[in-house]
């Protein structure tokens, strides 16, 4: 039995295996981005916060404009709230207050958004993508919740029609609203929940 070694290996091709400079860099810029995206949604999130007030008068005006040509006698913006006739003699003004506006759902929802950016399982891409769709959803449910609001006090009066359709089904809608963009965000962003076998 013959016992042979083999020579030994170039020391700058294992070095070479082991460390690709390139692929160094791309992880360190890779690493760099998603902090950057992730501070940008967090300061973000802070700044629509300290801006609520300026964003309820955006709302109030989309509301009105959208509403406008559905609603029997017009719907107006004037600053956070939007104005439409109840009954014939009327015209009742509805204010996006704190609690009505978009921004409470906005605001954990991008923190939230901007943090799971950093996990190097969510693609930079679909990150964004899913911040995107979240940010669509709960403007577009905020908006048809003021929409339900303003319409169903035009047809039930102030008592039963703004009673209802604000403390008990708009509540419904919003919270409803909140968990769908929540979990398409995390859809769109590729996260599942993994399957026991």
């Amino acid at each position: 039995m013959s016992v042979s070694s083999a020579p030994a290996p170039d020391t700058a091709m294992v070095r070479g295996v082991q460390s690709n400079p390139r692929q160094s860099v791309r992880t360190s810029a890779g690493r760099i981005l998603r902090i950057l995206l992730a501070a940008a949604f967090i300061a973000g999130a802070v700044a629509l916060a300290m801006q609520a007030d300026q964003f309820r008068h955006v709302e109030a005006w989309m509301a009105a404009l959208w509403m406008n040509p559905l609603i029997e006698g017009g719907v107006v913006a004037s600053n956070d709230s939007f104005m439409l006739w109840v009954a014939d003699d009327h015209l009742v003004a509805f204010r996006v207050t704190a609690e009505c506006t978009a921004v409470i759902l906005l605001v954990p929802q991008l923190i939230l958004g901007g943090g799971l950016l950093l996990s190097r399982r969510i693609r930079i891409g679909r990150g964004l993508a899913g911040i995107g769709v979240m940010v669509a959803l709960v403007m577009i449910v905020n908006q048809l919740r003021l929409g339900l609001i303003g319409w169903a006090t035009q047809q039930g009066g102030l008592e039963a029609g703004y009673e209802i359709s604000h403390r008990y089904v708009g509540s419904a809608i919003g919270i409803a609203g909140f968990v769908i963009a929540l979990v398409v965000m995390l859809l769109v962003m590729g996260l599942r929940a993994r399957r026991r076998r």
